[in-house]
């Protein structure tokens, strides 16, 4: 009978008694002819007692033990597992006539109760890949009458995280998305999701079959389109290489035929009437599925058929229902997750959900716990992971992929969505409170509460929809919730410090999670200082933002951060850094007009921190400029280089430039300010080679300027072939 694990070992921890055997008693007994995974189990079971108690459980097979051995653990199919066809993944652990049994499914439902049995009754927890708590204790100590059968809802459970993918790690969270063979291999998808190319590739195909490609106002296309789902000679062609793909791979159990991660999808005349018949693109897509599902289930009856229910395809169509072995994949990629799923932002995403449950017979989710805008900045979806996860188990989903990324409290996200895949019906706020005392420790638990509680409010007051594309803190984190929340922290700090000392695993754990509001003052240092000036507010930003920035770039390179944003991984990465450390060596060459007025009424950027138009400006040492580097715009396009800052408010605009010319006057470039995003000239100046000429930089003062969103500094070459190059070294804004 299957049970909800928690309650049921709540109840035995309580108020049943325990057998207490001297460790040294007990031994772990393997089937004559182990499993791979099994014999994985054992190691596992053993590896951890022996850390827990200090002493040695000695493994063995079970031919070699008698028969009325006490004080023995029985891993997987002995003669003591129950006889029965276990549902996938399921457990079973039971304490019998002073013996331990954990057995279950026979890919790895033996590794999981063991991994069950080290959490959830002798106390060990694997916070992450490098963390493991393993509590003392000098014996083994086993409740009596132990009786769990318990078989997961969703049968793949992946949590997409650099942090918690390592496999072994994933394994013992009792994940099966991306674990090694020996721990019983992956739920693996041949093709893996946007594979009409990968069947259908356009180099192969678009010529010879222009008519199998989406239709796009009357033309036949390939450039990031998809393929004519109406087209029977396609179908006959796909359904023809599905079959060979699985012929291949006869342990196969899923492939995939989904759209390409774009739009454009076909309007021909009859895709289009199929559109409108069944309500929804995801018409043609199930009825071209179906037929496919049809021969597939002929000749590979195990297999199932997976599709994406993904942006143009997420309503699910009037009238045509999945075949029992085509498989949905609905993606919540639209979502709002400051509001849970069922929350009026998410109403349309919850009436899709709704309908496909009705008309599918297997349903994924692909579901997205990250902000691609801003990987280390804060994202407050916390409070929606729990209720989410569950809502997707109670609309019939059985598969669950949580694509995180990022670096934001991403040990805790991980940690507690892979909890609660296993098992939706856990206590997240019991888990919140069990992650924070067992990894940043108990004397600091109390501050992540309070940081985690103003974060949520501010986000919910501010009415954000917080999508995982676009959305970065400006949006939403004010001046004085800033400095609130920083106050939070740099208390967590210094008492971790206190409790915990300078070189502890809690402390740096913390510093990690403060590596996100350090990112919002350091990405958003000048404006916020303008912000305090302007409201006269407090501001709590690092006294010495130079040193703060070694300080953040030192802690990115130390916990393996990646990227900021999607798309700036890498050696991208690297120059963003490099840029923020720009941004405060330049305020150390304080310029002519800036020495005798309040530090917090001007404003530098460095060059590093400029937008490089069309790759053709480059950034070269030179010994004249402020910081020894300076920005070079030869002649080869209109606009090389500029940079945006987000501010807002009246400023007077300087640059320092210079210029390589073998004439004297003339046209050099020229340099302005304009509105990228209302599409408006604010200012523009004409720059003279006599007034920049030369080896020295000179100040180039383009008047005052009324700063909003999206106005940028923009400079140009001039195009005459006699100014070998234009250079860019800082612009400085002083406040009216």
């Amino acid at each position: 009978m299957q049970k909800t694990l928690t309650c049921l070992l709540l109840t035995i921890l309580v108020i049943i008694p325990s057998i207490l055997n001297a460790a040294t008693n007990w031994r772990i007994v393997l089937p004559d002819e182990p499993s791979p995974v099994e014999n994985t189990a054992a190691k596992e079971l053993q590896l951890h007692l022996q850390k827990v108690t200090g002493d040695d459980f000695p493994i063995t097979a079970e031919k070699d033990v008698p028969g009325d051995l006490k004080s023995a653990i029985f891993v997987g199919n002995t003669s003591k597992s129950p006889k029965k066809k276990f549902a996938f993944d399921e457990i079973f652990i039971q304490s019998k006539k002073g013996n331990l049994i954990l057995s279950g499914h026979s890919r790895r439902g033996a590794l999981y109760a063991v991994y069950t049995f080290l959490q959830d009754v002798v106390g060990v927890r694997w916070w992450t890949p490098e963390d493991t708590f393993i509590p003392k204790k000098q014996s083994l100590d086993i409740p009596h009458r132990l009786n769990i059968s318990y078989a997961p809802k969703m049968i793949s459970r992946e949590m997409y995280h650099r942090r918690a993918q390592p496999g072994i790690f994933s394994a013992r969270m009792k994940g099966n998305g991306n674990i090694p063979p020996e721990y019983g291999g992956r739920v693996s998808i041949i093709h893996f999701v946007h594979s009409f190319y990968k069947i259908i590739p356009p180099e192969q195909y678009f010529d010879k079959h222009p008519e199998w490609f989406s239709e796009i106002n009357g033309k036949r296309t390939c450039d990031h389109a998809q393929l004519c789902l109406t087209n029977e000679e396609l179908c006959k062609e796909v359904t023809k290489k599905t079959l060979e793909t699985l012929g291949r791979n006869p342990d196969a159990r899923f492939i995939d035929i989904s759209q390409n991660d774009w739009h454009k999808n076909c309007t021909c005349e009859k895709c289009k009437a199929l559109d409108e018949k069944e309500g929804s693109p995801a018409g043609p897509l199930v009825h071209f599925l179906n037929k496919v599902a049809t021969e597939v289930e002929k000749e590979f009856p195990d297999v199932l058929v997976e599709s994406l229910a993904y942006q143009y395809t997420r309503k699910p169509p009037k009238f045509v229902k999945p075949r029992d072995n085509v498989l949905i994949r609905l993606c919540t990629i639209e979502c709002s997750y400051i509001q849970p799923l069922t929350g009026e932002q998410n109403r349309k995403f919850a009436e899709d959900m709704e309908g496909w449950n009705k008309i599918a017979k297997h349903l994924f989710i692909w579901d997205y716990v990250t902000n691609y805008a801003d990987y280390i900045g804060p994202h407050p979806n916390l409070r929606v992971l729990a209720p989410n996860v569950r809502y997707f188990a109670d609309n019939g989903a059985v598969g669950l992929f949580e694509e995180g990324e990022g670096d934001d409290f991403a040990d805790m996200r991980n940690w507690m969505l892979m909890r609660l895949m296993w098992d939706p019906s856990l206590d997240d706020k019991v888990l919140f409170r069990e992650f924070c005392e067992g990894y940043y420790g108990k004397g600091i638990s109390r501050f992540i509460h309070e940081y985690w509680d103003m974060l949520i409010k501010q986000a919910e007051k501010s009415g954000i929809y917080l999508g995982c594309f676009g959305v970065t803190s400006d949006k939403w984190v004010d001046l004085e919730t800033l400095n609130r929340i920083t106050e939070i922290m740099n208390n967590a700090v210094r008492k971790s410090g206190e409790i915990y000392g300078g070189s502890s695993a809690e402390l740096k754990h913390l510093l990690k999670a403060k590596m996100a509001i350090d990112h919002v003052w350091l990405s958003r240092y000048y404006p916020l200082r303008c912000e305090s000036r302007e409201k006269n507010l407090p501001f709590l930003g690092p006294k010495d933002p130079l040193k703060a920035v070694m300080e953040f770039v030192a802690l990115c390179h130390e916990n393996k951060t990646k990227a900021h944003r999607i798309d700036n991984e890498g050696k991208k990465f690297e120059t963003y850094l490099n840029s923020l450390s720009g941004m405060f060596t330049s305020r150390q060459f304080i310029p002519e007009m800036c020495k005798n007025i309040p530090a917090d009424t001007w404003l530098v950027f460095d060059d590093a921190l400029f937008e490089n138009f069309k790759d053709t400006a480059t950034r070269v040492e030179d010994t004249n400029a402020s910081d020894g580097w300076t920005t070079r715009m030869p002649t080869q396009v209109d606009w090389n280089t500029g940079y945006k800052p987000a501010i807002k408010g009246r400023f007077h605009v300087y640059a320092s430039m210079r210029c390589d010319a073998t004439i004297d006057s003339g046209k050099a470039g020229s340099l302005g300010v304009y509105n990228f995003q209302e599409k408006k000239g604010l200012v523009s100046k004409t720059l003279k080679i006599e007034e920049v000429k030369g080896d020295n930089y000179r100040w180039i003062d383009l008047g005052t300027v009324d700063f909003s969103a999206g106005a940028g500094v923009w400079f140009a070459h001039g195009h005459l072939p006699e100014v070998q190059a234009l250079y860019v070294d800082r612009i400085v804004l002083v406040m009216e």
